[in-house]
């Protein structure tokens, strides 16, 4: 992945951007994702990219406490839980790069198992955002064990809308 560098947009608003769009994606209220959406818990913020005064791409980490309703019959995550993670980690990650970007969805998202994250233990989720365009971005992420080891890995496709300010 690719290095930080500094950005020209400031710590606290890339905060603000995610806490917002991940207060959206709560208030949808989506029986299905609202409860690992929840435990989603923003660590970190780090730009890798930027042209002139625009971000250009961002790594997002997050932690993530696997509850046992998020798991399989071995005790292990659930892969449709896994990609919910992903999925929501992705739209947040584009709504960082992308000030203004709405109507988030995820146009392609594949992901793949590597090893079990079990019930109660805590992963790691990084979603690098590679680059955005007017209307789509370019994602990959991980999610690792307590241990560090990668035990899923992703990659996303999603488009976008940007608000039109008056």
């Amino acid at each position: 992945m690719s290095a930080a560098v500094a950005s020209p947009v400031p710590a606290a608003e890339l905060e603000r951007r995610a806490t917002a769009h991940r207060k959206e994606i709560l208030a949808a209220n989506v029986r299905l994702t609202s409860g690992p959406t929840s435990r989603l818990q923003l660590q970190s913020i780090a730009p890798t990219g930027f042209k002139g005064a625009r971000l250009t791409g961002a790594h997002v980490t997050f932690t993530y406490t696997v509850d046992p309703s998020d798991c399989n019959s071995w005790g292990s995550i659930h892969g449709g839980c896994v990609f919910t993670i992903f999925n929501v980690a992705g739209k947040i990650a584009t709504a960082v790069v992308a000030p203004g970007a709405r109507n988030i969805v995820s146009s392609d998202l594949t992901t793949n198992y590597l090893a079990p994250v079990m019930a109660a233990s805590t992963a790691t989720v990084r979603i690098e955002c590679l680059k955005t365009t007017r209307s789509i971005g370019f994602l990959r992420g991980t999610i690792t064990d307590a241990n560090g080891a990668v035990c899923y890995i992703s990659v996303q496709n999603v488009s976008f809308d940007i608000a039109e300010t008056l």
